[in-house]
């Protein structure tokens, strides 16, 4: 009999320990802060994700020769748990550049997850069903837009200008990217250039011909 009382205190306080463990857990689980949808848009556009996926992760997903969807996949709402997306952004597949610690921290990366997790009740730019192809290279023009992207969008390696046309980011991600640049591309604002005018160019830029593939210049 006097042996088992130092061993029922034994468990007593193992048992006394683990809660107090899963209380801490516990309290520190709830005492982290909510994700911030509106700083996980903010840091959506800071880090340009919007250039690849749209304004609202819409993405740009289109049928290939071999079947099979191509281009940068929709990722609003995500799929995937937020431990997994934060992973598939550290470690991307594909063309996608992986973002380190030192770029974006988890925390933001849980605000961009839960934007993306609304995303699907943000309203989303569309390109209208009816645009004006001509007016839309009238305005490329006009802009000024060929002075470094080339008449036809082509780019030009003198002026670092990027190739446009026919453009392959989605409409959204084409007027995020005019409202917010990146480089020293100057932004347009909506006083400066409308959604629908913007819906005329690029219009326009989707009716240049594709770039030859570089196997087929010869040299």
């Amino acid at each position: 009999m006097t042996t088992s009382i130092p061993i029922a205190s034994e468990k007593l306080k193992y048992a006394a320990l683990t809660l107090l463990l899963v209380f801490t857990w516990s309290s520190r689980l709830h005492a982290r802060p909510a994700a911030d949808p509106q700083n996980g848009k903010t840091v959506f556009e800071k880090l340009g994700c919007f250039r690849c996926h749209g304004s609202a992760g819409e993405g740009m997903s289109q049928p290939s020769s071999t079947g099979k969807d191509s281009g940068p996949p929709k990722i609003a709402a995500t799929h995937l748990s937020l431990q997994d997306f934060v992973h598939t952004v550290r470690q991307p597949k594909g063309q996608m550049p992986p973002f380190g610690p030192k770029q974006v921290s988890d925390a933001e990366l849980a605000d961009v997850y839960a934007f993306l997790q609304s995303a699907s009740l943000q309203p989303k730019i569309e390109l209208p069903a009816s645009t004006n192809l001509q007016n839309g290279e009238h305005l490329y023009a006009a802009f000024g837009c060929y002075e470094c992207h080339g008449y036809q969008g082509q780019g030009s390696v003198q002026t670092g200008g990027s190739r446009l046309g026919p453009p392959q980011i989605p409409f959204s991600g084409f007027v995020s990217y005019v409202r917010q640049p990146a480089g020293q591309m100057p932004p347009y604002t909506v006083k400066a250039v409308s959604d629908a005018q913007l819906a005329d160019i690029y219009s326009f830029l989707q009716s240049r011909p594709q770039a030859a593939p570089a196997k087929s210049i010869p040299l």
